[in-house]
């Protein structure tokens, strides 16, 4: 028996359906569970701050051994939080002014310098090891 084209469309439609389906629940659950990943990280790195600036304010009066043997938790630990604690957080860096715009440290010489050509961008010219370019799409 040879089936129409009808119903190779209507099978089709429904396979196509069900996987549809399947794979909007299959993203919806990983995406959730992706934000409470990301919102239970956060929480975690706030703990563990609060954890480490405890410590460095109480180091005048119990050291990292003696609360690792009070509270059964691992010194590695403890040392770990409490030297993320102390460390500066890294901010965005300062740009040195731009000499050439501001005028700032030119000399005589300089003026009649001709301007040097831009360097090649390191991206454009960097071929991978296996002879492709770095950064170009993989079939």
């Amino acid at each position: 028996m040879v089936t129409t084209d009808e119903e190779i469309t209507r099978r089709l439609q429904e396979t196509d359906s069900a996987r549809s389906t399947r794979r909007a629940q299959a993203a919806t659950t990983v995406g959730e569970l992706a934000r409470r990943h990301a919102e239970l990280a956060d929480q975690l790195g706030e703990i563990e701050r609060q954890v480490g600036a405890a410590l460095t304010a109480a180091a005048d009066v119990i050291d990292v051994p003696e609360l690792a043997q009070v509270t059964d938790v691992p010194a590695d630990d403890l040392t770990r939080w409490r030297d993320q604690a102390v460390k500066p957080t890294r901010g965005s860096r300062r740009k040195r002014p731009n000499e050439k715009k501001n005028g700032i440290g030119r000399t005589d010489t300089d003026a009649g310098a001709e301007p040097r050509p831009a360097a090649p961008s390191a991206v454009s010219g960097a071929v991978g090891t296996a002879g492709t370019a770095v950064g170009a799409a993989s079939s």
